[in-house]
C-alpha cells in the first residue's frame, strides 16, 4: 500500500487525479484503437475471404471439361456434397442447370445470369453467407462456377480467428499496458516535480529565515500567479512579524534602564523589610524582561549564527555558573553522560535553553535532592533529571506554551510562564525536540534532543 501511495499518490491528491486522468485518456485511446483494429480485422478478413472464393472459383473452372459427362466433375466428391467442408461448390450450364453441386435456387440463378465473362461477381446467399460466381467460356460453352461459404458458424469462425490473433499477441498487449502504466506514472511525477520542489522550499521558510520566498523558475505558467500571491502574503507576514519582534525586543530593552534606576532608588530605602520586598519585585520584573529578550532571540535565530558546540563542555559551564543558586536551595548539580558530542547550533541560545530547564528543575525539586544533567550522543542532546513532583500527563504539552505557568504542590502558580516556551523556541530553531517524561522513583526527565538530520546540520563523535 505504501508503494502504491508513492507511485500513484495519496487519495484525493493532485498526483493521483492527474494519473487517473492520464489513464482514462489512454484507456479511451486503447478502446478506440481496439475498435479500429477489430474493424480492420473483419474488413481484411472479408477481403481475404473474397480473394479465396475467387481463387477457388478459378481453380474449379480450370478443372471443367465440357466434352465429358458432368463436365468431368465428380458430384459425389466432398466439396460438391456440402458436408464438413469450408466451402460449397456448384457448377451451372448456360441454362442454369446444376451440373455438379446443390447450391441452387431461382434467386441465386438470377444473380448468376448477370455475371460477365471472366469477371468474379459477389453473390448473396441465405443465412448471411457470401459466394462468388465466375462465368467462363470453354470450347464454346458457357459454364458458371459458384463457390460459397459453408452455412455453419461463419461468424463464430471469424470470432475464433480474432480471439486466436489476440491470444498470440497477449504478451505484447500486457507489456504494452505495463509500459503505459509506467509512462503515466513517470509523466505524472515529472509534471508534479516543480510542485514537490516548491514544497521543499516552503519547508525552509521559518521564523529564522523569514526572508526566503518561493521561486517561479521552472514552474508551470498556470501556477506562477499562485506562487506570486503566496510570496506577497509572505511579505505581509514578514512585515508584521518583524514589527512585532522589534516591538517586543525594544520594549524589553527600553524598560530595563528605568528598572536599573528604580533598583538604585530602592537601595536607598531605610526600611529593610520594605527594601527587601521591593528588591524582589524589581528582580522579578527584570527577569521577565530578560526572558522576553531571550524569547525574541530564540524566535529569530538565523542559521548563519550557528557554530560547532560541544554539549558536555557547555553543560559543565552552565552548571558551574548556577552552582551557587543550587546550593542555596539545598541541591547539587552534576554533569554526566557522553563527552565530545558536537552539534551545529547557536551556543548562546543553547545555553539559555539549558539554564531555563535547570532553573525550572531547581525551583520544583525538594531541598536536599540532586539535579543531574546527562549528555546524550545517539542522537545528540541532553536530559535534565530531577526529583520534583513530576508533571501530569495532560500538562506535558501545554507546559511549553507561552505564559502557561506550572503549579506547586500548594496549588499556587510560580514563574512567568516564559522559561519553557523559550526552550521550545530554541528547539524549533535548531530542529530539535523537547519532551517531559516521568522519572522512575519520582521526578521528571526533561529531554532536549536533536532530530536526525543531514550530516551538515550536526556531527557527533562520542568518546
Amino acid at each position: 500500500m505504501k508503494v502504491l501511495r508513492i507511485i500513484f499518490g495519496a487519495p484525493l491528491s493532485l498526483r493521483r487525479n492527474l494519473f487517473l486522468n492520464i489513464m482514462i485518456a489512454l484507456c479511451l485511446c486503447i478502446v478506440l484503437a481496439g475498435g479500429v483494429m477489430i474493424y480492420e480485422f473483419y474488413e481484411h478478413l472479408e477481403e481475404n475471404l473474397e480473394d479465396t472464393l475467387n481463387a477457388e472459383a478459378q481453380e474449379l473452372i480450370s478443372q471443367i471439361d465440357p466434352e465429358v459427362p458432368q463436365f468431368g466433375l465428380n458430384s459425389d466428391a466432398l466439396r460438391f456434397r456440402g458436408v464438413q467442408g469450408a466451402f460449397r461448390y456448384t457448377v451451372f450450364d448456360r441454362a442454369g442447370n446444376a451440373v455438379a453441386g446443390g447450391e441452387t435456387s431461382p434467386a441465386i440463378w438470377a444473380q448468376l445470369q448477370t455475371t460477365e465473362l471472366g469477371v468474379p461477381k459477389p453473390i448473396k446467399l441465405p443465412g448471411n453467407r457470401i459466394g462468388t460466381g465466375l462465368r467462363s467460356g470453354i470450347n464454346g460453352q458457357d459454364v458458371i462456377a459458384l463457390v460459397s461459404t459453408y452455412p455453419t458458424g461463419n461468424d463464430r469462425t471469424q470470432a475464433q480467428k480474432l480471439l486466436h490473433e489476440i491470444e498470440e499477441q497477449i504478451v505484447w498487449v500486457a507489456l504494452g499496458f505495463a509500459m503505459i502504466l509506467a509512462a503515466a506514472a513517470l509523466a505524472t511525477r515529472r509534471a508534479l516535480l516543480p510542485i514537490d520542489q516548491l514544497s521543499k522550499q516552503a519547508e525552509q521558510i521559518s521564523p529564522s529565515d523569514v526572508d526566503q520566498r518561493l521561486t517561479t523558475r521552472d514552474v508551470p505558467a498556470e501556477i506562477t500567479p499562485l506562487i506570486n500571491a503566496v510570496n506577497r502574503a509572505f511579505d505581509r507576514l514578514e512585515t508584521g512579524y518583524r514589527a512585532q519582534r522589534d516591538f517586543s525586543s525594544n520594549v524589553a530593552h527600553e524598560v530595563r534602564t528605568p528598572l536599573a534606576v528604580l533598583r538604585s532608588s530602592v537601595d536607598r530605602i531605610d526600611s529593610p523589610e520594605l527594601k527587601e520586598s521591593l528588591v524582589q519585585d524589581v528582580v522579578r520584573i527584570d527577569q521577565i524582561f530578560q526572558q522576553l529578550i531571550d524569547l525574541a532571540r530564540a524566535d529569530t535565530a538565523p542559521t548563519s549564527s550557528f557554530a560547532p558546540v560541544e554539549l558536555h563542555g557547555l553543560a559543565v559551564e552552565i552548571a558551574s555558573d548556577m552552582a551557587q543558586d543550587a546550593l542555596r536551595g539545598g541541591h547539587a548539580l552534576s554533569v554526566s553522560g557522553a563527552k565530545n558530542v558536537q552539534v551545529h547550533a547557536n551556543p548562546g541560545l543553547l545555553g539559555i535553553a539549558l539554564r531555563n530547564v535547570i532553573r525550572n528543575a531547581l525551583q520544583y525539586a525538594p531541598a536536599g535532592s540532586d539535579v543531574d544533567i546527562e549528555i546524550l550522543d545517539s542522537p545528540a542532546g541532553w536530559q535534565v533529571l530531577d526529583r520534583g513532583p513530576g508533571v501530569p500527563d495532560d500538562m506535558k504539552e501545554s507546559l511549553f506554551e507561552r505564559f502557561n505557568r506550572g503549579e506547586q504542590a500548594n496549588g499556587k502558580s510560580v514563574g512567568s510562564g516564559i522559561g519553557l516556551s523559550i526552550v521550545k523556541s530554541v528547539a524549533n530553531s535548531h530542529g530539535a525536540t523537547v519532551t517531559i517524561q516521568g522519572r522512575e522513583g519520582g521526578g521528571s526527565v526533561f529531554s532536549f534532543v536533536f532530530n536526525d538530520a543531514p550530516s551538515d546540520f550536526f556531527t557527533k563523535s562520542a568518546s
